[in-house]
């Protein structure tokens, strides 16, 4: 498998822009979408203001003033987790990973139910050397939303460069394509024909394990416990 391609696609994921509650922003233009206003009420027209132009910055790659404008709006607007999410996007860039982890924990607090920032946070748990840990988070993200193909790639990547699993890499990646439709990568379809070759037939004969099973509790008892 080509390291440099799974590289640009770890940085494509992390260029993801989220909005103020967790919408993916992948228009040309930035935006600010409110879908929190039934608990935090109407955005106030000065967070609009500073997060468009912070998501513009993102968009330039721009990292550094990025983080400084999305720090800026942190303080000001807290409760808010798309701010956060971002701020831990313009952090790995730079490979501020330990501020990351605390950025995306804090968008955690403030939306548990922030799908894009689960992963996010496995990301940036991979890029911290926690395999074990970033497993188990990618698993939550997953159940949170089942078809997050982005999702599915990084499971078949961790399992596949990082943990050596070869089976599980296989089901992951071919759950991926799956939901490429007719569009799907050339390069994982080949990097599924070299997994068959290595995996054995009664392997590949098993059926894959499902998110439930996975996200046990003994997992998230480990997960708590910090096992690495």
């Amino acid at each position: 498998m080509s390291t440099r391609f799974v590289k640009l696609v770890r940085l494509a994921f992390l260029i993801t822009i989220v909005g103020l509650s967790g919408c993916s922003m992948f228009t040309a233009k930035p935006e600010v979408v409110d879908t929190q206003a039934a608990v935090l009420g109407p955005i106030p027209e000065a967070l609009q203001q500073a997060y468009g132009d912070a998501l513009a910055l993102m968009q330039d790659e721009e990292f550094v003033a990025a983080e400084e404008k999305l720090l800026d709006i942190t303080v000001k607007y807290p409760t808010y987790a798309g701010p956060w999410s971002n701020l831990s996007i313009a952090q790995s860039k730079q490979e501020k990973f330990d501020q990351a982890l605390l950025s995306i924990d804090k968008s955690l607090l403030q939306d548990s139910e922030f799908c894009q920032a689960m992963s996010l946070k496995g990301v940036v748990l991979r890029e911290l050397g926690k395999f074990k840990l970033a497993k188990e988070q990618y698993l939550v993200a997953l159940k949170c939303d089942p078809n997050d193909s982005l999702t599915l790639y990084n499971l078949g990547v961790l399992s596949d460069l990082y943990l050596h699993d070869n089976v599980t890499a296989l089901s992951y990646y071919q759950q991926f394509l799956i939901t490429q439709g007719e569009q799907q990568d050339e390069a994982v379809k080949s990097w599924v024909v070299d997994l068959k070759r290595r995996v054995p037939a009664e392997a590949l004969e098993a059926p894959a394990q499902s998110v439930d099973e996975s996200v046990d509790g003994n997992s998230l008892e480990n997960q708590l416990a910090g096992e690495e």
